[in-house]
C-alpha cells in the first residue's frame, strides 16, 4: 500500500494529463486512519463517504421486502429485538436475516417469532465468520480496547467521547461505541461487545473446581427446577459463596485488571451455567455509564442481571430503581443486581426490595484487594 501510495504521489506532481484521475478506497477506515507513511499524501482533495448503519425503519423496510416477494411476516418484536441486538450494523442486519429466512428452516407459511429470533441470535453469538474475526483480530492487537470498554461499563462518570484518542477512534470505527447525548461514549453494538468479551476471557481461570462446595455433587444442574426453569436466587447465591471460597486466589486470575476481576468471573461463571443447561447469555443494552447488563434466556424465559461497581450507598439504591424501570420496560417481574465491592473495608449484603410488584434481588460482594502478607502468589 505505502508504494502505491507513493506511485499516486508520483503522478500527481509530473503535472502532466494524469491517468488515473481519480481513485476512491473503500474500506472500514478512512485513509488518514491507515498507519502508512503519513508524509506520503496522495490525495489533492479527499471526500468522505460514510456508510451509516440501518435505522429502526430502514430494517423494517428490509424484511417488508422478503414480506412482499416471498409471504413471510416477522412478528413486529423480531424486528425491533434485530435492530437493537445489531445497532443496525449492516453486515450483522444482514446475516441475522439470512439465518432466519434460510438456514432454521422455517416454514414459508409461519411467520417468524421471538423463539425464532433466539436461536438465530444464538447462532450469530456463537459462530466464527469473516466480520468478527476482522473485529476480534484487531481488538486482540492492544488489550487497552479491554480497560477502555470495561470503564465505559464501570465508571458511572464515563468516558469522554474523544475522537483525537485512537482507542476510541478506533472502537468507533469499528462501530462498537458511539457517542451519547451528553458527549460520554455508549456501548452501541451488544452482538460485537459479546464478541469482543469472549476474545479477552480466558478460557481457563483456575477457579473452575472451586464453583460449587463439597455438597454440591450436580453442579449446575442443581439451579434448574424440575419444569426446567433456572433458580437464578440459589445460582447467584452460590456465585457470592464461590468469591468468599477462592479469596485472594482470585488475583491469580491471568490478564484480568484487578478493577474488572469480579466482573471478569461473573460473566465466567454465568457462562459456564447456560452453556451446562443449554441457554444463552448475550449483553443488553443500554450498556455503559457505569452499568452492564446481562440477560440470560432459557426455556423462552428472560433474566436480567445488572452488575455494577460500588460507588456509595446513594447510587447504589439508585441503580435499584433504574433496574426496576428497565424491568418493566422489558415486561420482566423479577430483577437481580450484582455490586462489587472494591473497598478495603467492604460491607457485604444481599437483600430484597419491591417496586411496583416488580421484585430485585440485590448483592454486593466483596472483592479482596490484596493477598494476605504470608501467602505466596
Amino acid at each position: 500500500m505505502r508504494g502505491f501510495l507513493h506511485s499516486l504521489r508520483h503522478i500527481y506532481l509530473l503535472g502532466k494529463p494524469r491517468c488515473p484521475h481519480s481513485i476512491g478506497i473503500i474500506g472500514v477506515k478512512s485513509i488518514t486512519q491507515l498507519s502508512y507513511d503519513r508524509s506520503i499524501s496522495p490525495f489533492n482533495i479527499q471526500d468522505e463517504f460514510r456508510l451509516s448503519n440501518f435505522t429502526l425503519t430502514q430494517v423494517r423496510e428490509l424484511l417488508t421486502q422478503y414480506t412482499d416477494e416471498l409471504g413471510q411476516t416477522f412478528a413486529p418484536e423480531v424486528i425491533e429485538s434485530l435492530h437493537k441486538q445489531t445497532a443496525g450494523q449492516p453486515f450483522l442486519v444482514n446475516r441475522f436475516a439470512q439465518i432466519l429466512t434460510a438456514e432454521l428452516n422455517i416454514p414459508k407459511t409461519e411467520p417468524v417469532t421471538m423463539e425464532h429470533f433466539a436461536a438465530a441470535h444464538a447462532r450469530l453469538l456463537r459462530e466464527r465468520n469473516t466480520n468478527i474475526d476482522h473485529l476480534t483480530t484487531n481488538i486482540r492487537k492492544n488489550r487497552h480496547f479491554e480497560r477502555i470498554l470495561m470503564e465505559i461499563m464501570t465508571y458511572e462518570e464515563g468516558v469522554r467521547f474523544n475522537l483525537h484518542d485512537e482507542l476510541i477512534s478506533e472502537l468507533a470505527t469499528y462501530g462498537v461505541i458511539g457517542e451519547g447525548p451528553d458527549g460520554r461514549c455508549e456501548i452501541l453494538n451488544p452482538i460485537y461487545l459479546h464478541h469482543i468479551m469472549q476474545a479477552f476471557t480466558p478460557a481457563v481461570n483456575g477457579l473452575e473446581r472451586d464453583y460449587f462446595s463439597e455438597e454440591n455433587i450436580n453442579g449446575f444442574l442443581n439451579y434448574l427446577t424440575p419444569a426446567g426453569q433456572i433458580e437464578m436466587e440459589p445460582l447467584l447465591d452460590n456465585f457470592r459463596d464461590f468469591i468468599a471460597r477462592v479469596g485472594f486466589r482470585i488475583l491469580q486470575v491471568p490478564e484480568t485488571p484487578q478493577e474488572y476481576i469480579g466482573r471478569h468471573l461473573l460473566l465466567t461463571y454465568l457462562d459456564a451455567f447456560v452453556q451446562t443447561v443449554g441457554g444463552i447469555m448475550s449483553f443488553e443494552v443500554p450498556t455503559g455509564r457505569g452499568k452492564m447488563d446481562l440477560l440470560i434466556t432459557h426455556n423462552q424465559r428472560k433474566y436480567i442481571i445488572e452488575t455494577k461497581i460500588w460507588r456509595g450507598d446513594t447510587r447504589y439504591q439508585a441503580g435499584k430503581a433504574r433496574l426496576a424501570a428497565y424491568l418493566k420496560l422489558e415486561n420482566v417481574q423479577e430483577g437481580y443486581y450484582v455490586v462489587f465491592d472494591h473497598r478495603k473495608e467492604p460491607g457485604p449484603r444481599v437483600e430484597t426490595d419491591h417496586f411496583d410488584g416488580l421484585t430485585i434481588r440485590s448483592y454486593v460482594i466483596p472483592v479482596i484487594q490484596e493477598a494476605p502478607s504470608h501467602a505466596l502468589i
